[in-house]
Formats: structure tokens, sequence, C-alpha cells
């Protein structure tokens, strides 16, 4: 089995809505400075996406933050609280105690395929070399030079722009549907929303 998001974006520039199947389900708004809200319409939660992760801007990142409603009478909407929910850092994440990466090359694709196609996979790196993300910065200069070198089993596949009629999809496989709404909202941010 596996999930099916589409993500178009709105008339308004700063606005993308999240398909799932034939389901709306959540909308991408655009926050203050290099930030967005996602937002799901069934139960109104909300998240704060920024690309401020772990302290640093960083290329190919976001970092899914939690969000805290207030009442009323606070006389104000929301609180960011910095919880992070999901990270993905440098196109790198961990789920369930393994590492997939967007955007990869995947195991059994020629590079030729792989670099002529429009399809992004995202793929699981079972023979990761670290774990944790943290465990990346120590050797970030290296593994920046290499972190395309990584092949893993694909697990998802993303194609089109958000401006596109069909918009941006992406089908993941059921061992990342519980973040999926998240994997789907980062993929058209960072691949899809130019």
């Amino acid at each position: 089995m596996s999930s099916e998001f589409v993500i178009k974006k709105r008339p308004k520039e700063s606005e993308a809505i999240i398909y799932l199947g034939k389901d709306k389900i959540a909308k991408i708004e655009k926050h203050e400075g290099f930030t967005f809200k996602l937002i799901t319409y069934k139960d109104k939660q909300e998240w704060v996406l920024s690309n401020l992760v772990h302290g640093q801007r960083r290329p190919f990142s976001y970092a899914v933050l939690k969000t805290a409603q207030k009442t009323p009478d606070d006389g104000e909407k929301e609180i960011q609280t910095g919880q992070e929910v999901f990270v993905v850092r440098e196109q790198l994440f961990k789920h369930n105690g393994k590492f997939y990466m967007l955007a990869s090359h995947p195991e059994g694709k020629s590079w030729t395929d792989y670099v002529n196609s429009s399809t992004r996979y995202v793929s699981r790196l079972d023979s990761f070399p670290y774990s944790n993300l943290s465990d990346i910065d120590h050797e970030h200069y290296k593994l920046r030079h290499k972190i395309k070198r990584f092949r893993g089993t694909p697990v998802g596949e993303a194609t089109g722009l958000g401006q596109d009629e069909g918009g941006h999809r992406l089908r993941l496989d059921n061992e990342l549907a519980d973040i999926g709404l998240f994997i789907a909202a980062i993929s058209y941010l960072l691949y899809a929303s130019g």
C-alpha cells in the first residue's frame, strides 16, 4: 500500500493545498520571515515549517515545529513552542530508527536514467554510516561532497511542479505514512514551489 499526495499552488502565491487522494487535507501558508504554516482542514492543527534547523539556516532542510493554540483572552492567536516534531536536514531524515533521503539516487537505477528523469526518489538508506542526524555535522565537509553518492531502497517518488495543473505529486510507501503530510509539504517547498 502507498499514499498519494498532490500539492497545488493556489492563485495566491503564498498558499498551496495538499490533497491525499481526492480529499483536501491541509494547506501551506506563508508565515513570518522565511517560515510557512502547515494547517490541517479536519482538526485545524498547525505546525511551523522553518529552514532554521538546529540553529542554522541550511540548504535542503526544514524543521517542523509544534505550535500551541492560545485562548482568545490572551490577545494572540498562537505561539510557537519550538518543539521539533520532524526534521529534514540536507535532504536526510530519520524515522523509526532508519535514515531516509529525499531526491536520492536509488539502488538499481543507472546514473543516466536518474539524471534524465524528472522523478525524485525518497529512499531508505539501509547502510547509512551514522546513527544520528547530528553526527553528520562532525563529518560535514567530507560528507557534503559524497552525500549524493548514498543509494538506497526507493520508498517513494515525487514528480511535477506545484503550479502545473497536475500539481506536485508524492507517492510514499506505508512505512512513511505517519509522517507523509510533513514529507509532502517539505518536498513541495524544496523542489516544486519555485
